[in-house]
């Protein structure tokens, strides 16, 4: 009687151990596993532009937004150490004019208008376009500018016209302008002087030296009338 009673004990005792060892069937996955993503859990619908800019503004004296959308191209994430790490959106994109009740007034190529589509725009983070009548005509001005080094971007310079178009602003000589001294990431306002008349400040890395560019309107372009040292960033 002792022995099957024993015999219980032991067989009860081995139950935990025989069921832990016994293939797992379900969804159960077992702790140490590695789980990768297939490439169809890794895709990511999207029904639209992605909008990186929304940014209030007046058209014709209403009130009006201009947005700059990614219409072909791919947003990534890259974490490795660098200028661009973080979230990304690479491709090609228009400018587009919204009425109050978001209503698409006017669209641009925007990529072509700015480097003639040759290259995709990248951007890290969505902004707001800095508004303001650099040449006094009336219309507003904005820049939109790209990654150049740690020191600075490159801007282009843009005006919304009363048609609702896009255009680009020419500064003479100068494809793109390079400035340090910023408000914002991707578009900066420009310090004016007077109404046609405004200017840059940037880092020249060459010589260790911060300098200032000002250049005031012609009519048709801006011109490059002046550059100067800025002692007071002298250490």
């Amino acid at each position: 009687m002792r022995k099957i009673i024993y015999t219980i004990i032991v067989f009860v005792m081995l139950i935990p151990f025989v069921v832990s060892c016994s293939p797992k069937t379900g969804n159960s996955i077992p702790a140490n596993a590695v789980v990768k993503a297939t490439d169809e859990d890794a895709k990511i619908l999207v029904e639209s532009p992605m909008t990186l800019s929304n940014s209030s503004c007046t058209f014709n004296g209403k009130p009006a937004y201009l947005r700059l959308k990614m219409v072909k191209g791919k947003y990534y994430e890259d974490w490795s150490p660098g200028p661009l790490m973080g979230t990304l959106w690479e491709g090609y994109y228009t400018m587009e004019l919204a009425d109050e009740s978001g209503n698409t007034v006017m669209q641009t190529d925007f990529s072509k208008l700015y480097n003639s589509g040759r290259e995709p725009l990248t951007f890290r983070s969505s902004f707001d376009m800095e508004f303001e009548d650099y040449n006094g005509d009336g219309d507003m001005d904005f820049t939109v500018g790209q990654y150049a080094s740690s020191n600075g971007r490159e801007y282009k310079l843009f005006t919304l016209r009363r048609d609702g178009k896009v255009e680009e602003l020419l500064v003479k000589d100068y494809p793109t302008l390079f400035i340090s001294g910023t408000t914002g990431y991707y578009s900066t306002r420009l310090t004016k002087i007077d109404n046609v008349t405004f200017k840059r400040e940037y880092y020249d890395n060459s010589v260790g030296k911060h300098f200032e560019d000002i250049f005031q309107w012609n009519g048709n372009a801006f011109i490059h009338i002046n550059n100067q040292e800025r002692k007071d960033f002298d250490d």
